[in-house]
């Protein structure tokens, strides 16, 4: 599974508050319009997936 397909499952399995949704948007989208990178498992991605992760592990994510 690639950090791309990771950050989707994530975000449609959880309840994340829309802040977190929407900073997460902007994150990602803003790596992929910076052409820096067309890799789905670049780190700075899994970078976002842990966040999303440390979120449900410490903060109780539904």
């Amino acid at each position: 599974m690639s950090a791309k397909e990771k950050l989707v499952e994530l975000l449609a399995t959880y309840r994340y508050p829309i802040a977190v949704i929407d900073d997460i948007r902007r994150r990602v989208g803003d790596f992929y319009l910076s052409g820096n990178s067309s890799d789905d498992n670049d780190p700075y991605l899994w970078q976002q997936v842990r966040y999303l992760e440390n979120l449900n592990k410490f903060k109780g994510v539904e």
